[in-house]
């Protein structure tokens, strides 16, 4: 079924190009286009559109200002963000607030494609995920696909999907997550310092020998797992960027930033590396485990 489509950014051209480039390569329909942040929350609510193609900076109201007030008012729909804003802050508010990519400008052509193609490809595995997940409802009664799968079990169905089954650190990450998701059962609005977890799993290992030693292997060995996610996700994206996998884990566990430059850098080994953030990447397996 074709996807419904609605653009809104202060540039006509911007508009037009977009616009253009869908209709040219069969992406969906654009039903509506809109150049201020004014009426964009009515406009999105009345429409319900599949996808909306948002700028950052807006009049009136900012794209992210947007995202939240539609979504409050139960807007399910997939956003996407093209925006020459290159702020490091922003764009992670921009990923808080529920986008699903984040597109630089000046525009891509081929990059905007494939984004697009993707997350249309998402929606239809989201929808056949729901008439699944509604069928098994209807024949067992409200049991859940992945009823009688304990923790470690889950959490090792994701670990394998991108790529860190078996790898160093893996068994420590385990512990770390148990550790997070038990201090969250007895206070869900308990806060934690991952260094303060690290040394209780180093003192049960090892006691307090060597604690700062044995800490920092620890340390390094959870951030080349989690470097190896980053690098598995990136593989996948270059390889298909609408990959279920990629569609899922690349804005998940990491900024779309920085699987975008470890693409690059799989591409050109004179690129630098993408980035990681250890809590960031934990605390989004905890979510998905929870969901």
């Amino acid at each position: 079924m074709e996807k419904t489509i609605l653009i809104i950014d202060d540039d006509v051209n911007i508009r037009k190009m977009l616009e253009i480039l869908i209709k040219k390569n069969n992406l969906g329909k654009v039903i509506c286009d809109i150049d201020s942040g004014e009426q964009a929350v009515q406009e999105i609510i009345f429409y319900n559109p599949d996808i909306v193609l948002i700028d950052l900076l807006l009049p009136i109201l900012d794209g992210i200002e947007i995202i939240k007030a539609t979504k409050e008012q139960g807007y399910n729909g997939k956003f996407i963000m093209i925006s020459q804003v290159e702020e490091e802050p922003l764009i992670s508010k921009a990923y808080e607030s529920g986008i699903m990519f984040f597109i630089f400008k000046p525009i891509n052509s081929i990059e905007v494609i494939n984004v697009i193609k993707g997350v249309c490809h998402n929606i239809e595995l989201e929808n056949s995920l729901a008439l699944i997940k509604s069928a098994v409802f209807n024949m067992n009664n409200d049991k859940s696909i992945t009823q009688g799968l304990s923790l470690d079990e889950r959490i090792n169905n994701i670990f394998a999907n991108i790529g860190i089954v078996g790898a160093v650190g893996s068994n420590d990450l385990i512990k770390i997550i148990h550790k997070i998701i038990d201090i969250k059962k007895r206070n869900p609005s308990s806060t934690y310092k991952l260094q303060e977890i690290y040394d209780e799993i180093v003192q049960e290992e090892y006691g307090n020998e060597n604690l700062n030693v044995n800490k920092k292997a620890l340390e390094q060995r959870i951030r080349r797992t989690i470097q190896k996610a980053l690098k598995t996700i990136a593989e996948i994206g270059s390889d298909d960027y609408s990959s279920s996998v990629f569609m899922e884990y690349a804005t998940l566990l990491f900024e779309f930033k920085q699987v975008r430059q470890e693409m690059r850098h799989i591409d050109n080994n004179l690129e630098e590396p993408g980035k990681i953030n250890t809590k960031i990447f934990i605390e989004s397996i905890i979510a998905k485990l929870s969901s």
